[in-house]
């Protein structure tokens, strides 16, 4: 038999019996590449976890506590559990578009999720730890984004944050499918949208200018009648909720910073598959990229979702300008599981540190996650894999996954 796959059998037992007791009793696991996320690779490196955190972490030397359990992980590496910024998945996709209006921002994503959606499972067994779920792109505001865990005891565990995001679309999405009124009876909800480029723009535009001129409350009169949809508009005004902004193409892109300088919001841009174009006005606004789906530009010959035209040197050209973005996979139907989407920024330009953190502690920075997860600190969430391989190897599985400690990978 295989020396290595009888090395593998072993090690899986291990894991299965260290994560048995991994709430109980300390665990260490020893002898892997530890590549922390934001800082150099430990080599030989000791990881320890008890009660679902990081207890310590370091080289070799470091202290192993009196009766914890031991896993020899020699051969391995082990990395954070990774972060998609921007996952398709969760619930039924007909669940994630409320169309009975188009600007929806009070709704949240969250009311639909469902814990034992197999996208999740399908995402741990890709070293997925942690995703960020927004509304579908049909509706121009679809509303309130979520980040949870991929894996819980309680639904109500998995959640990190009920309300991370606004999502906004520009582009032709939000008018698919619509009609103009030409005469007879308006017998369908679908006569009342945009139906144009123009039309979406401005839907988006009223909804930040009518939040922007309601009145705020005055001492001593009535306050104005509660909007829940404009209440949530003022906080993005505010700075207090961001705004994500799918923008495919380099027209949309643009749009979708316009509107933001006008009405003076954050936005992060979603999905900025023609990024490479717009590249100066990008670094001009200090914005964040969610680049969908590095693997899977558009064959030669034909156009990208909303006319856009992806290339495999974006992710070389944002850090070469120093705009920041992660990797994600975004909703390109050719998405391939995260941890292949890192490996292909790393080919096409981008340092690999820079491909593991583009997965692992930026999106946790820019979901405001990162005190809890993204990379192995002490005092963090036990949220970690054990891959066979260097983890941008094309060679690499997730031998073992864990969420606050607990080994969640489905037996294969």
């Amino acid at each position: 038999m295989n020396a290595r796959f009888v090395a593998t059998l072993t090690l899986s037992a291990a894991l299965a019996s260290a994560a048995a007791t991994a709430q109980e009793r300390t665990t260490v696991f020893t002898g892997a590449r530890i590549l922390p996320a934001g800082r150099p690779a430990i080599e030989n490196g000791v990881l320890v976890v008890a009660g679902g955190k990081i207890q310590a972490i370091g080289g070799s030397s470091l202290p192993r506590p009196d009766g914890a359990t031991t896993v020899d992980c020699s051969g391995r590496t082990i990395t954070p559990g990774l972060i998609d910024a921007s996952f398709r998945g969760g619930a039924d996709p007909a669940d994630l578009n409320e169309q009975s209006d188009e600007v929806t921002p009070h709704l949240r994503v969250l009311d639909s999720l469902d814990p034992e959606d197999r996208s999740f499972e399908r995402a741990r067994a890709g070293g997925v730890t942690t995703v960020h779920v927004m509304p579908g792109t049909r509706n121009v505001i679809g509303g309130l984004g979520c980040v949870v865990k991929t894996w819980g005891t309680d639904p109500a565990t998995m959640v990190l944050n009920a309300e991370a995001s606004l999502r906004i679309v520009m582009g032709t999405e939000p008018s698919m499918g619509n009609r103009a009124i030409r005469g007879g009876s308006v017998d369908s909800m679908y006569y009342r949208r945009p139906t144009t480029r123009m039309g979406v723009v401005w839907e988006a535009r009223k909804a930040f200018f009518d939040a922007k001129q309601e009145p705020e409350t005055v001492p001593g009169q009535a306050p104005p009648a509660a909007n829940p949809g404009r209440e949530v508009l003022k906080r993005v005004l505010r700075g207090s909720l961001t705004a994500y902004t799918t923008a495919r193409s380099e027209q949309d892109i643009r749009t979708a910073l316009r509107i933001a300088a006008e009405f003076g919001y954050q936005t992060v841009i979603d999905d900025a598959q023609d990024a490479y174009l717009v590249a100066d006005e990008l670094a001009a606004a200090k914005v964040m990229v969610l680049l969908g789906a590095p693997s899977a530009p558009t064959v030669a010959g034909t156009a990208g979702a909303d006319g856009s035209d992806p290339r495999f040197a974006t992710v070389r050209i944002l850090a070469e300008r120093g705009i920041p973005f992660v990797v994600t996979t975004g909703s390109n139907l050719s998405a391939l599981d995260l941890v292949r989407e890192a490996m292909f920024a790393a080919r096409n330009g981008l340092d690999p540190a820079k491909a593991l953190d583009a997965v692992t502690i930026l999106p946790a920075r820019l979901l405001g996650i990162d005190q809890r997860t993204g990379s192995l600190d002490v005092g963090k969430d036990a949220d970690f894999v054990v891959w066979s391989h260097d983890p941008l190897d094309p060679a690499a599985v997730a031998e073992s996954v864990f969420i606050d400690g607990n080994s969640v990978l489905a037996s294969r």
